[in-house]
């Protein structure tokens, strides 16, 4: 499997490596005007932002489900780059380098909005794909406080400007963060495109981190290192782009694991330690690290609450398993009544020595069901039997138990005047049973047997009714011995 998987990307392999060579040869090592140069080099940048978006959104046409939806999430990604490229372009088309405007970072921002959601939109449930946002900005929002406590914000307050830049480059580990969770917590579906784009996201991360630095120097324009790690990044994303065949049966990623569960908590605790660290040197938190740390807290709370709220469905689900585990080791599937087991150990509970009530066994064999099952079928049969328990229940009280002991054989177990239920039991025959357009005629041969509780064990009291009932069997239909 994963060497077809590799087999089906060496073709877009090439063709990427091809690509990233071209823009090297193009860019970088023929003697182009810088100028001309730059543009060549963020044309092919919009150029492959639009591919991209090509090729996910044909996946997310071949895709189902919630699967759906996250590739085409996926797909406007990276249109929402090429719109922002090519406004980027646009304004230092004649330059060589321009800031990027309020429509450049519109269209970026709808990258770093729609990247997560995509990932997030590929896991099964709700609750799941909340819990993967929240992990992911935990470890974003962890990694932000340790990079501003020891980078960031003494660069800040020395007066550098184009901090913003780096913006981009913390969105980057939100999204591999994303990529590696899902890649942590899925099985095998679409695996092999997970991991190919996450190399596709830290060579991204590297061309942001780039640029950010390049920006506060001062030094960037267009074709430089950053471009070409830019345009590696979405290569190697267009080669990752899912497959029909890795798409075949697949509405959305398993959900995470163990392992997966532990992963935000790394960086939160290196978040953790580094803010202790500040303290212990009598250093304070200034207002981004305070903010940060609040944020961190609010996270870890809510992701608790969505962790508590699972684990309440779950129970809620496992007692509703046991239950209906318990009701079928205890009941005939058939019929909804009590089982031979059931039936027993109500019996040996009524027989007890500390009982207080005499207990009376009325023991059915039906008169007349072979037939039904030889002249209309098994299916005939089997509504006569459920008919047979339902009439039952109406005839015993609520305290008695009606068991179907197998076959057409019934009982019921009272602790009451057995003599009123054998004629309410008998009086429950005398109505014909429907078999669609046909009717039948059923009887019941009732077996009596009694005792006191601690006289006789539960064998014995079925045997005695079972002497009765073949009794009351030669005595001729609904007779009662």
């Amino acid at each position: 499997m994963v060497a077809a998987m590799v087999q089906r990307r060496r073709p877009a392999a090439v063709a990427a490596t091809l690509l990233v060579a071209l823009h090297l040869l193009t860019v970088r090592v023929l003697p182009l005007p810088p100028l001309v140069a730059g543009r060549i080099s963020q044309l092919a940048l919009t150029g492959i932002g639009l591919f991209v978006a090509v090729v996910w959104g044909r996946a997310a046409i071949r895709a189902r489900g919630r699967m759906r939806a996250g590739l085409a999430m996926w797909s406007l990604a990276a249109a929402g780059w090429a719109l922002g490229e090519v406004t980027w372009l646009a304004g230092g088309w004649h330059s060589g380098y321009a800031p990027i405007g309020t429509a450049g970072n519109a269209g970026f921002a709808v990258t770093m909005v729609a990247t997560p959601l995509a990932a997030v939109l590929l896991v099964g449930r709700p609750s799941a794909s909340l819990r993967t946002l929240f992990d992911a900005l935990m470890i974003g929002t962890s990694l932000l406080f340790v990079v501003w406590a020891l980078v960031l914000g003494p660069r800040q307050r020395t007066g550098d400007a184009h901090l913003g830049t780096v913006v981009y480059a913390l969105v980057d580990v939100v999204i591999l963060s994303l990529v590696l969770l899902l890649l942590a917590g899925g099985g095998a579906a679409l695996r092999a495109p997970l991991e190919i784009a996450a190399v596709g996201i830290v060579v991204m991360f590297a061309a942001d981190t780039v640029y950010a630095y390049q920006s506060v120097a001062g030094t960037y324009r267009f074709g430089s290192l950053p471009d070409l790690l830019w345009l590696t990044a979405f290569a190697i994303i267009a080669v990752a782009a899912p497959h029909r065949a890795e798409l075949r049966g697949v509405t959305r990623l398993g959900e995470s694991g163990r392992p997966r569960a532990y992963l935000p908590y790394v960086p939160f605790l290196l978040a953790f330690v580094t803010g202790l660290a500040l303290l212990a040197t009598h250093r304070q938190l200034d207002r981004m690290l305070t903010a940060l740390s609040m944020t961190l807290t609010g996270l870890v709370v809510f992701r608790q609450m969505l962790i508590l709220g699972d684990n309440r469905s779950l129970t809620r689900q496992l007692s509703a398993l046991v239950e209906d585990l318990r009701f079928r080791a205890e009941h005939d599937p058939l019929t909804g009544l009590a089982n031979r087991a059931r039936f027993e150990e109500s019996a040996e509970r009524a027989l007890e020595p500390a009982a207080d009530r005499p207990v009376a066994l009325l023991l059915l064999d039906l008169d007349g069901f072979k037939p039904v099952n030889d002249t209309y079928g098994h299916e005939a049969g089997d509504r006569v039997l459920v008919e047979v328990a339902r009439r039952l229940r109406r005839a015993a009280g609520p305290d008695d138990v009606v068991a179907r002991l197998g076959g057409d054989e019934f009982a019921v177990l009272t602790a009451g005047d057995p003599g009123p239920l054998a004629e309410r039991v008998l009086g429950s025959f005398t109505a014909p049973f429907e078999l669609g357009e046909a009717q039948a005629r059923i009887g019941a041969s009732v077996g009596v047997a009694g005792c006191r509780p601690g006289e006789h064990g539960v064998g014995q009291l079925v045997r005695d009714a079972d002497v009765a009932m073949y009794e009351a069997k030669r005595g001729g239909r609904n007779s009662v011995a």
